[in-house]
């Protein structure tokens, strides 16, 4: 009777044993998992995070082309600038009036200057033959901006004033891989630049770095025509 008694506690000890074991190897597997899904969750954060911190430190925007300068008439002095862009390593860049800054400043011959904060007034998304800036010259561009400041906008902007014309325009406010955008800026006859002029343009999309552009005014300036201009 001792000796059977004996194997039985020998037997649940063993089975208690087994239950341990496969408890304790159960907490270890779920551990393990929990382990690695931090692991991966962690990795992807680390990606997001170095993405996110690459487009913070880098423009979409990029200058497709040459910059042009449009000299007046009267007085030899600049009033319009259009600027060529594209977005580039992206799908779209949001380019709305509500996600997109763009500063200008003026430095004179002379030494005095000028500056505003943001003199951006949106996309134009009018998709008629109209305002499609294929075939248009220069000056037919401005007058589209025009046309939509003065219709669109209310036409009680003062100038400067600068909007965004898209090439294959599909109506929305964001400027597509597939589109080009003419950005066009009215300096207007009171904030002309003169021969020697510094023109700083700074574009700023969101969450990523501003796009920076500087030229000169050239001293020798063709009456009433569109001048190509270095940085």
């Amino acid at each position: 009777m001792g000796k059977h008694t004996s194997k039985v506690r020998k037997g649940i000890v063993g089975i208690e044993a087994a239950i341990i074991l496969i408890a304790f190897v159960i907490i270890s597997a779920a551990f393990a998992f929990m382990v690695i899904n931090m692991g991966l969750f962690a990795t992807q954060r680390s990606k997001d995070t170095i993405s996110q911190g690459l487009r913070e430190a880098s423009s979409p925007l990029q200058v497709d082309g040459n910059i042009f300068i449009r000299v007046k008439d009267e007085n030899l002095t600049v009033n319009a600038t259009i600027i060529p862009l594209r977005a580039m390593g992206v799908k779209y860049v949001p380019v709305g009036r509500n996600e997109t800054v763009v500063s200008l400043s003026i430095i004179k011959r002379g030494g005095s200057s000028i500056a505003f904060s943001n003199i951006y007034y949106g996309v134009v998304t009018d998709k008629s033959a109209e305002f499609d800036p294929r075939g248009k010259s220069f000056d037919q561009l401005v007058q589209i901006a025009n046309v939509t400041l003065n219709q669109t906008l209310g036409g009680n902007i003062s100038l400067p004033a600068a909007l965004l014309v898209v090439e294959n325009n599909n109506g929305d406010e964001a400027l597509d891989s597939s589109e080009k955008g003419f950005l066009v800026i009215m300096l207007g006859d009171n904030y002309t630049a003169d021969p020697r002029s510094i023109i700083n343009i700074e574009i700023r999309v969101e969450r990523s770095a501003p796009l920076t552009l500087e030229f000169m005014v050239p001293e020798a300036l063709i009456v009433g025509s569109w001048m190509l201009v270095t940085g």
